[in-house]
This record gives C-alpha cells, sequence and structure tokens, in this order.
C-alpha cells in the first residue's frame, strides 16, 4: 500500500474539518503552547505523586523526559497536543504510567490551564516592550524640560509649554495603560487548574498548590468559572485596545510635527518616492498606526467570541481566543518598538517646535491672567478686552508680539511695562509652578515621581516574570 495512503488511513476526521480545525490549532499549539502543556501535566501528576496515586510518579518522570522529544506534525491520529503528548507516554511507558496523569483531569481544565499561561506571559511581554517605551519617553522629556514649543486644543495654538512637559504627560498617560493592562494580566494569571470537567476534580488535589508550581498568581475559585468564562482574555483585550488609543495620539502628534519640520525621523525609518526624489516619508509612524489599527478591533472579536453563549466550556471562549489574542499582542508590541525606535534614532527641533511662539497670540491668555492678578481689571473685562486688542492687531496685518503701546493704551487701557513682559513665553512657563505644571520646578518633581511610578512598575514586572521562570524550571527540570 502507498504509505501516503497508509498514513492518511490513520485519521477518522474529515478532510475539510481536518484543515481549517484540527490541523491549524495543532500547528499553532505545537509552536507556542507545548511547554505549558508539559508544565500543566508535570504540576498535575506532582500533586497525584503527593497523594499517593499509583504510578504518578513515574508519569512525573516519564513528562520530563517526554518534554525533551519533538512533537510529530500533525497527521490525524492525534487530535491535539495533548493526545499527542499522551499517545507518546503511552507509547513510551504504557498505558498505566500514560493513564495516572489523567486521574481526574478533563481537556477542560487543563487547556484553559495552559491558555491562561500563555496569554499572561505575552501580556508580560508587551509589559515589558511598554516599561521601554515610558524609560524613554522620561529621559527625552529630562533632556527637552525647556524646549519650548506651542501646545493645541481644538487644532489651533493655545499656549506656550515645553516639549519635556509634553512628553512627561504621554508617559502619564501610558503609565495608566500599564496600569490597566497588568491588572488584566492578573485577572488571566490565576489557576483554574482542578476545576476538571466542571465541577472539580475527584482528585484531592490542592489547587492553590498546584497554581503555586505552575507560577500563578492564584486560582480561579470557583470550578464552574473556571472552564466556562471569557472574560480574562477580553479584559486582556481591553487593556490592549487602550494602550493602542493612547499610543495612537503620539503618533499623530509626531506626524504632525514631521510635516512642519519639529520631528525629523531617522533615515533608517523613512522610505523614499518611486517617482519623487525629495520625498522622505515618516512611513514608520503610519506602520505604528496600522498595527495600532488592528488592536483596536480586538475588544469586539473577543466579545463577539463571548456573547450570547451558553455559560460552560466551549471552543468559542477557549481555543477561540488563542490566535486573536496572539495577534493582538503582536501589533502592540511592534508598535511599542517602533514607537521606542523612532523616538530613540530620530530628532526634536527646537526651533520649528517653537516656530508658533513668534507671533505672540498664544500669549494672549496670560496677557489677561496678568491684567487680572495685578489688579488692572474684573476678568470679564480683562478678557473683552484682550479680545478687542486681538481683532483689532488682526485687522491690521499685525500679530500680538508686533503690538505696541499705543495699542496697548486704546484697547486695554494701560501700557504698563508688567504687560509687556506677560509676552515673554519663559515667564509664562515659570508661573506656572503648581504640582504638575510647566515651570522647570513643577517639571522635575513631576518627573521624580513619575521615575519612582515607573520603578515600582518595573520591579513588579520583574517580580512576576521570576516567579514564572523559577516555576517552569523546576516543572522542566530532570
Amino acid at each position: 500500500m502507498n504509505p501516503a495512503i497508509a498514513k492518511k488511513e490513520k485519521s477518522r476526521w474529515h478532510p475539510v474539518y481536518e484543515r481549517y480545525v484540527l490541523a491549524e490549532q495543532y500547528r499553532f499549539g505545537k509552536a507556542h503552547l507545548i511547554g505549558y502543556f508539559f508544565d500543566s501535566l508535570t504540576a498535575y501528576a506532582l500533586e497525584l505523586s503527593r497523594l499517593g496515586v499509583p504510578h504518578s510518579t513515574d508519569a512525573v518522570l516519564a513528562l520530563k523526559t517526554q518534554r525533551h522529544q519533538a512533537l510529530p506534525n500533525f497527521d490525524g491520529s492525534a487530535e491535539d497536543p495533548f493526545f499527542a503528548i499522551y499517545q507518546a507516554l503511552q507509547a513510551a511507558k504504557g498505558a498505566e504510567v500514560a493513564g495516572a496523569m489523567r486521574q481526574g483531569l478533563s481537556r477542560n481544565d487543563l487547556d484553559i490551564t495552559v491558555f491562561r499561561a500563555f496569554v499572561r506571559d505575552r501580556a508580560l511581554d508587551t509589559l515589558d516592550a511598554l516599561r521601554a517605551l515610558r524609560q524613554n519617553l522620561l529621559e527625552l522629556s529630562e533632556a527637552h524640560q525647556d524646549t519650548l514649543m506651542v501646545a493645541y486644543t481644538h487644532y489651533r495654538p493655545a499656549q506656550p509649554t515645553t516639549l519635556g512637559h509634553y512628553l512627561a504627560a504621554i508617559e502619564n498617560l501610558l503609565s495608566r495603560d500599564h496600569k490597566r493592562l497588568f491588572a488584566a494580566m492578573k485577572t488571566a494569571d490565576c489557576s483554574p487548574l482542578g476545576s476538571s470537567a466542571l465541577a472539580g476534580s475527584p482528585m484531592a488535589v490542592d489547587r492553590h498548590q498546584l497554581a503555586r508550581e505552575m507560577g500563578f498568581g492564584g486560582v480561579v475559585e470557583n470550578t464552574y468559572d473556571g472552564v466556562s468564562a471569557g472574560d480574562w482574555a477580553l479584559e486582556i483585550a481591553a487593556g490592549l485596545a487602550s494602550l493602542a488609543t493612547s499610543l495612537s495620539r503620539l503618533a499623530n502628534d509626531l506626524l504632525f510635527w514631521a510635516e512642519r519640520g519639529g520631528f525629523v525621523v531617522a533615515d533608517s525609518l523613512v522610505q523614499g518616492s518611486s517617482i519623487m526624489p525629495q520625498k522622505r516619508n515618516p512611513v514608520v509612524l503610519e506602520h505604528i498606526r496600522a498595527y495600532l489599527a488592528q488592536v483596536l478591533g480586538g475588544p469586539v472579536s473577543l466579545q463577539a467570541l463571548n456573547h450570547n453563549t451558553p455559560f460552560g466550556d466551549l471552543n468559542d471562549h477557549s481555543t477561540g481566543v488563542l490566535e486573536p489574542l496572539e495577534r493582538l499582542n503582536h501589533a502592540a508590541r511592534g508598535a511599542l518598538e517602533l514607537m521606542q525606535v523612532t523616538l530613540s534614532e530620530s530628532t526634536f527641533v527646537p526651533e520649528a517646535l517653537a516656530a508658533g511662539l513668534k507671533d505672540g497670540s498664544v500669549m494672549a491668555s496670560e496677557l489677561v491672567d496678568v491684567l487680572v492678578t495685578q489688579g488692572y481689571l474684573p476678568l470679564s473685562e480683562a478678557q473683552t478686552r484682550v479680545k478687542a486688542l486681538m481683532a483689532a492687531l488682526f485687522e491690521s496685518g499685525r500679530t500680538l508680539s508686533q503690538a505696541e503701546a499705543p495699542d496697548f493704551v486704546l484697547h486695554l487701557g494701560f501700557d504698563d511695562a508688567a504687560l509687556f513682559n506677560a509676552l515673554d513665553p519663559r515667564r509664562f512657563l515659570e508661573r506656572r509652578a503648581v504640582l504638575g505644571g510647566v515651570a522647570s520646578s513643577a517639571q522635575q518633581k513631576s518627573l521624580t515621581l513619575a521615575k519612582k511610578r515607573l520603578y515600582n512598575h518595573r520591579r513588579a514586572l520583574l517580580s512576576k516574570r521570576r516567579l514564572v521562570r523559577a516555576a517552569r524550571a523546576r516543572l522542566a527540570k530532570d
């Protein structure tokens, strides 16, 4: 008989079902999940060994040996990685040893345990990329505390600020995204192992010990919930989408400045035109936005996988979430790493960023403040007179920086030196010394707080990673 035909006869599955379901899931599992399957099975077999279940100690040893053997490619004889592992153990050690590790264990709790551990670790990877970008932003913020620029509201020039103040604000925003994604990671970082099919394992396993063996932060308390819930995956997707939204705003501003010469993207990150030799396109920022757009669709996909399904073990919210979440984390990490490289390798141009200050229009609010705080006029009257001054200057084709003493006397009623001093952007900045303000002293205090927060976030990440790595190393140790 033709060997290819003989091989195909091993499979009882319809070829279409094989192609679109079993083979695809098997390939994904072989590429990403095998280590987690061995971790889960070994932890469970260790617990059975503690309980004195016959052959369970042999199962532990067999699993430690088998995990070093390559899993075969999908051929239909094993429908998923678990059964491929089981069949390999059965062939190597016999039915009693292979069967020992399965007592009280269901694919329901096994699969979700594997999936949660995998997604947790991917979220940790994304969080680490986010941490690195935040570190970069704080370094740039400190370097540009005094770099003047114009801040915009409603797409119009608003007030003076500094590039350092802006970058610190972006880092503040991303720090909250870090907290949200870390909280989502902690939700995923709970073990359902020991839930069995849904009612709980008939073996007296210690579920907290199982969780500790695998480096989980806790357990899913209710066994029915352990195999039925999909909110943990949805929470990860929502955290990633929030992060993508924040990053897209930074990308948008960088593109705005790049078009005006305020941000020069590094040569290694731009592309030219096939027909226009002068073009120097900052396409890396476009690719960042494209990645972020993919992430934004994540919650909708995950909601659809959970929506209007009965509460129980289903493929919709178990195997169904893995590849979408892997794509989302990949896209998020790609955007984060590309953004970090862009900021590290590119250059801000202070002269271009400050160009909008030349006409003085963004100092109008400061003129109002001085008129009020120094007792010249009440607020409403000050605003009315400054508006009239700005309108008159516009009519005459001049700007606020070109205003002269007669203009101030005519429209404001005063021409004191204090009013002209109000047009100095540096004086404007130093008057904003409140917590979080743009004054140098305030910026330095804010940076100190931000660095401390980032340090604490980094320490929590490292602690979790060390815990997981130590647990996985113990389970893999011969």
